[in-house]
């Protein structure tokens, strides 16, 4: 929930769908979408909503 450390799940997951998270995107964020982020970059969640979240929290347009 840190907002100046990317958890390291979160680019990896990101660079899967061809997306880059930078820490000023990361940092813009409200905690929530933090929370949101971190719980869809996990292994053991299923992932279909992760790009859609990235739409939503207008992180594709910052690239």
């Amino acid at each position: 929930m840190n907002g100046d450390r990317i958890p390291p799940t979160l680019p990896e997951k990101a660079q899967e769908f061809g997306f880059n998270l930078t820490l000023a995107q990361w940092a813009s964020l409200a905690p929530l979408q933090r929370f949101v982020l971190i719980k869809l970059s996990r292994p053991s969640h299923e992932n279909r909503n992760f790009s859609i979240a990235f739409q939503e929290f207008h992180l594709l347009s910052q690239r």
